[in-house]
C-alpha cells in the first residue's frame, strides 16, 4: 500500500479522468474495447440470434412466437376459436391509431461497420452526425434512418459507402487520431414487406422477414420525434413538457409512449398494424449538483436527519471503526455511506473542463473509500494518482493537487467522498452534475406517491385530450420519413366494437344480491355464504406497546364481535385482552400471547389480533414472522387509528378477512340449484404470480401458488418458496415442491383429482411465454402426474396490467366518471390478429383512468367457449373474499400476488439484511480489512447463481402443534 493512501489497484495514471490502470482491459480508440469480438460486414441485428431473447429489441412490442426457439416445431400458442357475440354491443375508443397504409416501394437496409469498433453508442452516435458523414449521405437525394447501433435503412440503392470521420474536426479541435474513424456503409439486402402483410393476414408463420419488417418499420415512426423529443426506448418526453418535484430528490416528467402494434384492423380498413398512444408519467432524479443530490437524498431518508449540511454530511460519511475479536481495527461503511450506494450507475456530467465536454456521460461505479485513506475516507486530499510529466514520468498527486494546479480551482468540499465512474474516472462531488431524464430506479415512498398519485390521476375525458395531443405531437401526416416510405396514419383513436358480459347475482348466506352495473354492494344485512367451521372460543386481542387502553380495545371487541356475528360468524367464547410495554420484544409478545391465550381457554389458539401503533413494516413483519414460522397461529394486524374509532363497516371488513382465514366463504356466485355456475367437472383454478425485490435491492425473488379447492373456484389455500433472485420463470423445483400440498388437498376434500385446470399466470411478457409452456407446465404435469397418477386437461392464461391500452367509452356505457362499465369486454381490432387473446375491464375505477386486464391464451386443452371463458373470469371477480366490489384481476392472480408479498416475512434472513454478501462489495472494492474479506465480483451478481436463494422458514417451528401447521395451511393465512 503507498504512503498516499491509494487503495491497492487503485492507483491512476494520467488525469483522473481516463485511467490506463494495468490490469485493466485494454482499450482502443474511444473506448473500444481491443478484446471485442468484431462482427462480419453485413451482420443483421435484427436477424440473430431470434431463439434468444437478447437478440430482439426489447423495444418491439412482439407476438410470443417471435421468441420461440425451437425451431423443429411450430410454436404452441392457442389460436383464437371465435369471438364473444353475447351481451350488449356497443363502440369504444381505443387509444390505438390504425396504420392505413404503407407503401409499396423496395427498402433498402444497410449494416453500418465502423472500425476501431467503439464501445458506446454515443461515440456511434456522433460518428453518424459528423458533417462529413452527413455530407456524404446527402449525395443520395432519398432519407436515412438509422438505429443508433448498426443497421441503416433507405429507398437509396447503394452498394457501399467508404468514409473516413473525425469527430473532432467540425468542433474546432485539433485532430486526435484516437478520435478517428473509418466507416462503411454496406448493402446487406431488401426489406420483404410482403412478409409482414402474409403473416398479417394468417398466410405465414412468423420467420425471420417479419422481425426485419418490424424492426424497419419501429424505427421509421421514431425517426423524426427523436430528433425533436427526448427519446427512452418507447418513451417520447417534449423539452417543455408538463413536470412537478416530488421531493428535492425525485421529480415526475410527464410524457408519451407509442409502440407500434400487430392488430386485427386489416378487417377494419387498416393494414393490421396500429400505433397505441399513451401518456407516461416518469420518475427521474432531479437534475443539480452531485453534491447537493447526496445531500438531499441523505436528508430525505430519515426524519432525524432532514437538516444536514456539508459538514454534517461529512462526518456522517467517515467510515465507522470497530475492532474485530482480535483488536484488529474495521472499518466499516456507516449507515449514511450505506444510504449513498443506492447512487450505483447514477448518470452524471462533469463541469470543470468547460462546454467542450459538457455531453459525455459518465456512470457512477461507487464512493472512494477504504481503510488506505484513513479515518476520514477517501477525499480528494488523500486519493491519489499517477500523473503523466513532460519526459516521460509520473508524478504522485492528490485530486485536490490537481484540480488547482490544472484548472486552478480549489476545491471547497474537498472533504467528501470521491467519485468513481465505470470509465475509471475520479471526481470530487463538486465538479460533477446530475443531468434530467435519469431514471429513478426505486421504490417511492408514501408521500412521493401521493404527490405522484396527484400529478399522474386523469379522469377519462382528460386523457383523452392529453392522449389526442401527444398523438398530435407526433406530427404523423407531415412526417417526412412516413412520407418517404408510404405510411399513413389514422389521426384518431380506433373505434372498436366491445361487448358488456352480464354481471352476476351473489349469493349469500341469507339470500342473493344483484348490485347490476354498479360494481358495488352493501354487507349490511348480510350473511357470509359459509360461517367459519369450528366457532372462535380460543382467542385474543393484543395491545402491541400498549397502543390502546382496555375500555377502547373492550369497545372493539364488541363492535367486531356484533358485526362478525351480523354476518354469521359462530363465537362460542369472548377472547382475552393483554397488552404489552413500549420496548417489549416482538418475538416475546407473540410467544407469550399464544401461550396465555391458550391457558386461558384451554385450547390450541385459532387466532390473535394485534393493535399496532402505526404501519411501521418491520414490525408488522416481526410480528407475522413469529405468529406464522413459530407457532403456525392465524393472525390479523390492526392500526390503532381504525381500532379507536369502532366503525361497524371496518369490522365487517375485518370480518371478511378473519372468516376466510378460519375455513369461512363470504359469496359465491350461484349456478342452478347447488351446483357450479362455471364448471361441470372437478376444476382447479390455479393462480401464480413470481414477484421481486424493489429495483436496488438484492433479496430473493418469490414463487406464490394458490389453488382453488372448492366447487366453485372461490376458496383458495397459498403456498410459496423463494424463486432465485430476478429469476421470473417458476423454477420447476418450486412446482415439485410446492403443488403436492394443494393437490392433495383437492383429493382430501373432493375425492377426486382434477379433471381441468386453468393456470392463470401473472407478470410474464410475451417473450417468457415459451419458458411457461416449457418449464412451468411441464413440471405442473410432472407433479399432478405423481401425485394424483393422472394429468388433467389444463389451459393456460396469461393475465397482466401492464401495458398501455385504455377504453374510453361513449355515455351510457361508461360510469359517472366516464370509466368502462364492468364487464366491459374488447376481443377485437387491438387485439392479436389470430392469438386468443382480449382485454377485460371487470372493476369500477376509484380514481383516474380504468387500466383493462390483458388476458392471453396461450394453451387450451379444456376448450370453453370463449364466451363462456369470459364470463368465468369476470364474474369470478366477484367471488374475492375480502371486498364488496369486483376486483381488477382474477381472483386466483390476485390472492397469489398476496401470499407472495406475505411470505416475505418467512424469509431465512434478519429482517434489516436483505443483500447476499456477494453482492454487498461493489462498493468498497477487495481492500484487506474493510468489513468482510470478499472478493469484488465482476458485477453485482456475476458470482450468484441467480437460481439459489435460501428457503422460506417453515410454517410452524418445532413449538408449532401439528395440527395447527396443517389446519394453518388449510386456511386463506395469506389474506
Amino acid at each position: 500500500m503507498s504512503a498516499s493512501g491509494s487503495a491497492s489497484g487503485a492507483q491512476r495514471t494520467g488525469s483522473p479522468g481516463r485511467s490506463n490502470s494495468p490490469g485493466r482491459l485494454g482499450r482502443s480508440r474511444s473506448g473500444s474495447a481491443s478484446g471485442q469480438a468484431t462482427q462480419s460486414q453485413g451482420f443483421d441485428r435484427s436477424t440473430y440470434p431470434l431463439r434468444d431473447k437478447e437478440g430482439i429489441s426489447k423495444r418491439l412490442d412482439l407476438p410470443p412466437e417471435a421468441y420461440y426457439h425451437n425451431e423443429d416445431t411450430k410454436h404452441p400458442f392457442a389460436k383464437r376459436p371465435g369471438f364473444n357475440t353475447t351481451g350488449k354491443a356497443t363502440k369504444v375508443n381505443v387509444n390505438q391509431f390504425r396504420v392505413l397504409s404503407i407503401g409499396n416501394v423496395d427498402v433498402y437496409q444497410y449494416d453500418l461497420a465502423i472500425s476501431p469498433i467503439p464501445i458506446k453508442p454515443i461515440i456511434i452516435e456522433k460518428i453518424w452526425n459528423a458533417p462529413k458523414c452527413q455530407a456524404n449521405l446527402a449525395q443520395h437525394p432519398r432519407p436515412w434512418i438509422y438505429d443508433r447501433r448498426k443497421l441503416v435503412w433507405s429507398t437509396n440503392k447503394v452498394k457501399e459507402l467508404r468514409m473516413t470521420i473525425n469527430i473532432d474536426e467540425h468542433k474546432g479541435r485539433e485532430s486526435n487520431e484516437k478520435n478517428t474513424f473509418h466507416v462503411i456503409l454496406r448493402n446487406t439486402g431488401t426489406i420483404r414487406l410482403n412478409s409482414l402483410r402474409a403473416y398479417l393476414n394468417g398466410e405465414m408463420d412468423w420467420d425471420t422477414s417479419v422481425l426485419e419488417c418490424m424492426n424497419f418499420l419501429d424505427h421509421a415512426i421514431r425517426e423524426t420525434p427523436t430528433k425533436h423529443m427526448k427519446s427512452i426506448k418507447r418513451l417520447f418526453f417534449p423539452r417543455d413538457g408538463k413536470r412537478a418535484d416530488l421531493t428535492n430528490v425525485v421529480e415526475v416528467i410527464q410524457g408519451m409512449y407509442a409502440s407500434m402494434r400487430m392488430n386485427q384492423s386489416i378487417k377494419e380498413g387498416g393494414v393490421g398494424l396500429g400505433i397505441n398512444v399513451n401518456i407516461a408519467n416518469v420518475t427521474f432524479w432531479l437534475s443539480q449538483d452531485f453534491e447537493q443530490l447526496v445531500r438531499e437524498y441523505i436528508r430525505a431518508y430519515r426524519r432525524d436527519w432532514d437538516q444536514t449540511d456539508y459538514y454534517q454530511l461529512r462526518d456522517m460519511l467517515k467510515p465507522v471503526i470497530t475492532k474485530n475479536e482480535k483488536g484488529r481495527e474495521l472499518y466499516e461503511l456507516s449507515e449514511a455511506f450505506k444510504v449513498i450506494t443506492k447512487l450505483y450507475r447514477l448518470k452524471f456530467h462533469v463541469k470543470h473542463r468547460g462546454k467542450a465536454e459538457d455531453d459525455k456521460e459518465y456512470t457512477l461505479k461507487r464512493f472512494a473509500h477504504s481503510p488506505a485513506y484513513g479515518p476520514d475516507g477517501g477525499h480528494a486530499k488523500v486519493y491519489t494518482f499517477d500523473k503523466k510529466e513532460v519526459g516521460n514520468f509520473t508524478r504522485k498527486i492528490t485530486i485536490f493537487e490537481y484540480f488547482l494546479e490544472r484548472y486552478n480551482v480549489e476545491l471547497r468540499m474537498w472533504w467528501l467522498p470521491i467519485v468513481e465512474s465505470s470509465r475509471g474516472g475520479a471526481y470530487p462531488m463538486e465538479a460533477c452534475y446530475v443531468p434530467r431524464y435519469n431514471r429513478y430506479p426505486h421504490r417511492l415512498t408514501a408521500y412521493e406517491t401521493s404527490k405522484m398519485i396527484k400529478f399522474a390521476v386523469q379522469r377519462p375525458p382528460q386523457r383523452f385530450a392529453d392522449i389526442m395531443t401527444k398523438a398530435q405531437a407526433l406530427s404523423w401526416n407531415t412526417d417526412p420519413i412516413l412520407k418517404e416510405f408510404g405510411i399513413k396514419m389514422d389521426p384518431n383513436m380506433a373505434k372498436v366494437t366491445a361487448r358488456l358480459i352480464p354481471n352476476p347475482e351473489i349469493q349469500f348466506g341469507s339470500g342473493k344480491i344483484n348490485p347490476g352495473t354498479s360494481g358495488r354492494w352493501d354487507l349490511r344485512g348480510k350473511k357470509f355464504f359459509k360461517a367459519n367451521p369450528q366457532p372462535l372460543k380460543s382467542w385474543a386481542f393484543v395491545a402491541v406497546e400498549k397502543s390502546i387502553d382496555k375500555p377502547g380495545l373492550q369497545n372493539f371487541v364488541r363492535v367486531f364481535m356484533t358485526a362478525y356475528r351480523s354476518h354469521g360468524g359462530q363465537i362460542e367464547k369472548e377472547p382475552i385482552l393483554l397488552d404489552y410495554p413500549a420496548g417489549a420484544q416482538h418475538h416475546y409478545i407473540c410467544e407469550d400471547a399464544y401461550k396465555r391465550c391458550g391457558q386461558a381457554n384451554k385450547a390450541t389458539p385459532q387466532i390473535i389480533f394485534y393493535v399496532l401503533m402505526d404501519r411501521t413494516s418491520w414490525i408488522y413483519e416481526r410480528m407475522k414472522k413469529n405468529a406464522d414460522c413459530r407457532w403456525a397461529c392465524l393472525s390479523q394486524m390492526m392500526i390503532i387509528d381504525h381500532v379507536r374509532k369502532a366503525q361497524p363497516q371496518y369490522a365487517s371488513n375485518i370480518a371478511m378477512k378473519v372468516n376466510a382465514k378460519l375455513g369461512g366463504q363470504t359469496s359465491r356466485i350461484p349456478g342452478t340449484g347447488s351446483s357450479s355456475a362455471f364448471f361441470k367437472v372437478p376444476t382447479m383454478m390455479i393462480g401464480v404470480d413470481v414477484s421481486h425485490a424493489a429495483p436496488g435491492s438484492f433479496a430473493a425473488s418469490m414463487a406464490a401458488i394458490c389453488c382453488s379447492m372448492d366447487k366453485d373456484g372461490a376458496y383458495f389455500i397459498g403456498t410459496a418458496e423463494t424463486n432465485g433472485r430476478r429469476v421470473e420463470c417458476l423454477l420447476p423445483r418450486n412446482v415439485r415442491t410446492l403443488m403436492p400440498v394443494p393437490i392433495n388437498m383437492f383429493l382430501k376434500k373432493n375425492g377426486v383429482p382434477p379433471k381441468h385446470v386453468f393456470y392463470f399466470r401473472d407478470g410474464v411478457s410475451e417473450g417468457q411465454f415459451c419458458h411457461i409452456m416449457e418449464y412451468e407446465i411441464k413440471a405442473l404435469r410432472a407433479a399432478f402426474k405423481e401425485v394424483a397418477g393422472v394429468c388433467p386437461k389444463i389451459t393456460v392464461i396469461i393475465a397482466t396490467k401492464r401495458h398501455h391500452i385504455r377504453f374510453f367509452p361513449d355515455k351510457g356505457f361508461s360510469d359517472k366518471n366516464g370509466n368502462p362499465l364492468p364487464g366491459t369486454l374488447i376481443d377485437r381490432e387491438v387485439t392479436h390478429p389470430f392469438q386468443y387473446d382480449f382485454y377485460l375491464c371487470s372493476h369500477v375505477a376509484i380514481q383516474g383512468t380504468a387500466r383493462p386486464v390483458h388476458y392471453h391464451v396461450i394453451h387450451d386443452e379444456v376448450g370453453m367457449k370463449p364466451e363462456e371463458l369470459q364470463k368465468m373470469i369476470y364474474q369470478q371477480c366477484y367471488q374475492y373474499m375480502r371486498a364488496t366490489t369486483p376486483v381488477s384481476l382474477h381472483p386466483a392472480v390476485y390472492y397469489a400476488h398476496l401470499c407472495g408479498a406475505r411470505a416475505r416475512q418467512h424469509e431465512n434472513v434478519a429482517t434489516s439484511d436483505q443483500v447476499p454478501p456477494d453482492a454487498k462489495n461493489w462498493v468498497t472494492g477487495h481492500v484487506p480489512g474493510w468489513g468482510a474479506k470478499i472478493e469484488q465480483p465482476g458485477s453485482l451478481t456475476s458470482r450468484m447463481d441467480p437460481t439459489e436463494a435460501e428457503p422460506l422458514l417453515p410454517m410452524g417451528g418445532e413449538e408449532a402443534r401439528a395440527d395447527s401447521r396443517e389446519s394453518f395451511q388449510a386456511g386463506m393465512w395469506y389474506i
